[in-house]
C-alpha cells in the first residue's frame, strides 16, 4: 500500500471511530435512514470512457454532533459504477459495497429545509465487473481491484424526515489489477433521495 492510500485509509478509520464515539452522545437525535438514486459514472484517466447511468442504493445513519452546526453520515450502499466505451455498444459494469463515512456542516435555515455541505472517505468492496453488451457478458472480477478506495463531495437539503443529496464521487485507486497498465479509477455524479426514521 503506497503513502496516499495509507494516509487515506488511516483519515478513513478515524472519522469512523470518531463516529462511533459519537453515536452515544446524540443517540437521542440519531436518526436511521434509506436513499437511493441514479449514478452517472465512468473511468477517470482512462481514454475511450464516456458515462452511464447505474442505480445506488442502501440505508444511513445521521448523528448530530451536540451543540453544533456539524453531523456524522456513515453510509452503507449498493452501488453501480462503470463506463460506456466510446463508438461501442459495449460498456464496463462495476458493482461495489460501498461504505462512506461523511461529515456534514449544516447552514442556518429560517425554514424547515437545512442546506448542507458534506465531505468523506469511502472504502468499497468489488461485487461484480462485467464487460458487456446487448448479446454478451465477460466476467472481468478476475482483472479488477478487490476493493476502492476514494473521496466523496456534495451539497444536500435535510428536512426532519427527508434529504436530498447531490455528490461527486471520485476514486484514488486503479481499478485494475497491477498487471495492467490502466490507470482507470472510479468517478460519478449521483442524484439520492432518503427517508429518515
Amino acid at each position: 500500500m503506497n503513502h496516499t492510500k495509507t494516509l487515506f485509509f488511516s483519515l478513513f478509520i478515524l472519522l469512523f471511530t470518531f463516529t462511533l464515539s459519537q453515536s452515544a452522545s446524540a443517540q437521542e437525535r440519531a436518526q436511521l435512514g434509506i436513499k437511493g438514486g441514479v449514478n452517472f459514472a465512468t473511468f477517470n484517466d482512462a481514454n475511450d470512457a464516456q458515462y452511464r447511468p447505474g442505480f445506488v442504493f442502501g440505508t444511513f445513519l445521521d448523528l448530530p454532533v451536540e451543540n453544533s452546526p456539524l453531523s456524522l453520515q456513515p453510509e452503507l450502499l449498493f452501488a453501480q459504477y462503470g463506463s460506456n466505451i466510446e463508438d461501442s455498444d459495449a460498456y464496463f459494469e462495476v458493482d461495489y459495497i460501498q461504505i462512506p463515512v461523511l461529515l456534514k456542516f449544516d447552514f442556518a435555515a429560517e425554514s424547515n429545509t437545512t442546506p448542507n455541505v458534506y465531505f468523506g472517505p469511502y472504502l468499497s468492496f468489488t461485487t461484480s465487473s462485467e464487460v458487456k453488451n446487448e448479446n454478451f457478458a465477460i466476467n472481468f472480477e478476475d482483472e479488477t481491484e478487490p476493493t476502492d478506495f476514494g473521496a466523496i463531495v456534495g451539497i444536500g437539503f435535510d428536512t426532519e424526515n427527508a434529504q436530498i443529496g447531490f455528490r461527486y464521487t471520485a476514486g484514488i485507486t486503479n481499478i485494475e489489477d497491477s498487471s495492467f497498465e490502466s490507470d482507470a479509477k472510479n468517478g460519478a455524479f449521483s442524484v439520492t433521495v432518503g427517508l429518515k426514521f
